[in-house]
């Protein structure tokens, strides 16, 4: 399981790279110090609705699209298209992960 601040580190360094700016020249555009994304990509700190907001202006996307799970994006491959060994990873994550929340669930109700 992905925490919200993991989940807002990843989608942020990817859409900044994907935009081609550097960690500095989003600070300027947010109007926040280098220092202060560095420490959000690097899950250091969290960010107020105000920053939140202005990354999502900057980076051009809507907030929910910074904190939600991009696990079917990141099965693409460099042209755009699926690649069948990610696909694979994909499905044996989420799996392993369904599995596990499911043993959790279920323990608790049997303790």
């Amino acid at each position: 399981m992905h925490s919200v601040r993991k989940l807002l580190a990843v989608n942020i360094k990817a859409k900044r790279s994907e935009l081609g700016l550097t960690q500095e020249k989003l600070a300027e555009l947010v109007d926040v110090s280098y220092q202060m994304i560095h420490d959000i990509e690097g899950c250091r700190t969290w960010v107020s609705d105000k920053t939140l907001q202005s990354l999502s202006e900057a980076l051009k996307v809507d907030v929910y699209e910074l904190l939600r799970p991009q696990a079917a994006d990141r099965a693409k491959d460099q042209s755009g298209e699926f690649n069948p060994y990610l696909i694979e990873r994909l499905h044996k994550t989420m799996k392993s992960d369904i599995d596990r929340r499911f043993d959790e669930f279920f323990g608790k109700l049997t303790r």
